[in-house]
């Protein structure tokens, strides 16, 4: 009895080091209209193929439930809808509902409590907030749609999910709304946005919130700038309001000086701006690790990946390396332990997996795997 036990218990043991050493990585694929699936083996630092699926052109963003059992992919080609996929045991995903969305959703994510689906619109001026029913289902009646100023981008709660924010491309704002996480619905905040535009035309578009209080206790946010090629750092104030404060260059200098400034991309297509006399800042994603020690961002023209150590005492920046990465890198994302990195390029048949140092934040590029055409969105679910 004592052996079988013994037996049953190094099985259980092994079981959980094979899960906390493996993870399922979904990237989305805008122009194939597809979700790659990888099996990521941390300790063989590699990436290996589970399949493609199809989901629809111009499938993008993407978020994952609270529960690790959905993948909810928003579509962005007629009719607009997210569409919710079962993540099976062994990574595979199982098609399981298209619910309608009110426009074509530029970011998608989930509430604290996993139970609303929030997106935002970029050429629609606007956001919704959906629930989440039964057996993960998105209801199609939205809890409330609430039209915005031009060019709404991000949308996400705060850590403690009680206020909501979103930025806007067009206007150079952060709207700021109290976040009801019982009826899933919002009310503007006092004052309703707040102005990032420390020059015209800076384009906040994603940002990311420190996963700790720095030791001042201040909640730190990082907002990326598209078109200006900053991040600003914010503080939450009691009432829910941010406070911005310094903005960093998202760019080693020296790569900066060589380009110009962003300009806001047309509803027709990212590459249907006119010629320019030099390269345009072009701005894409931005993450932290989970200890917060570390901040990576994107820019897509120069190709670029750029690495910032992050103060504990304040949470100020300060520049580690910008590296180049894939062709027009789109979006990214970080493991749960904080040592891998897998980035994709929105012009690259390829994603990119990095390991990340510890000590110095620095990447180092461990491999590149086939991936669909138009790679936008990262998710890795472990």
């Amino acid at each position: 009895m004592k052996k079988t036990l013994l037996a049953a218990s190094m099985l259980f043991v092994a079981a959980s080091a094979t899960a906390q050493n493996n993870a399922f990585v979904y990237v989305s694929n805008g122009d194939s209209g597809t979700v790659t699936a990888y099996t990521l083996d941390k300790a063989q630092r590699q990436l290996t193929p589970l399949g493609e699926y199809s989901t629809g052109l111009k499938s993008m963003p993407m978020v994952v439930s609270n529960d690790k059992r959905m993948l909810y992919v928003s579509v962005r080609s007629q009719p607009y809808h997210v569409s919710a996929w079962q993540i099976q045991t062994d990574g595979a995903l199982k098609h399981v509902a298209d619910t309608p969305l009110p426009e074509a959703m530029a970011y998608v994510a989930l509430d604290k409590s996993g139970r609303f689906l929030l997106s935002s619109s970029y050429g629609g001026d606007l956001f919704s907030i959906n629930r989440i029913g039964a057996e993960g289902k998105v209801e199609s009646a939205p809890v409330q749609v609430v039209h915005t100023g031009k060019r709404a981008h991000a949308i996400q709660t705060d850590p403690d999910n009680h206020y909501l924010f979103v930025p806007l491309l067009g206007a150079d704002q952060l709207l700021q709304y109290r976040f009801d996480s019982q009826s899933g619905r919002v009310t503007p905040n006092t004052p309703a946005f707040i102005n990032i535009q420390r020059e015209s035309a800076t384009g906040p578009r994603h940002f990311a919130f420190a996963p700790q209080r720095d030791e001042q206790g201040e909640q730190n946010m990082y907002l990326l700038t598209e078109m200006a090629g900053n991040i600003s750092r914010l503080t939450m104030n009691k009432d829910g309001t941010m406070t911005e404060h310094e903005a960093t260059p998202s760019l080693d200098p020296a790569i900066a000086r060589t380009m110009q400034r962003g300009e806001a991309r047309p509803l027709t297509g990212d590459d249907d701006l006119p010629a320019s006399a030099r390269p345009r800042i072009w701005q894409a994603d931005i993450h932290l690790t989970p200890n917060g020690r570390f901040l990576y961002s994107t820019e897509r023209t120069s190709s670029h990946i750029t690495a910032f150590r992050v103060s504990p005492r304040d949470g100020r920046l300060t520049l580690i390396k910008s590296m180049k990465t894939e062709l027009q890198p789109r979006g990214f994302a970080i493991d749960n332990s904080g040592r891998y990195l897998i980035e994709s390029g929105q012009k690259s048949a390829h994603i990119a997996l990095y390991s990340i140092d510890q000590e110095s934040g620095t990447l180092n590029l461990l491999e590149r795997v086939p991936t669909g055409k138009g790679a936008n969105w990262v998710t890795i679910v472990e």
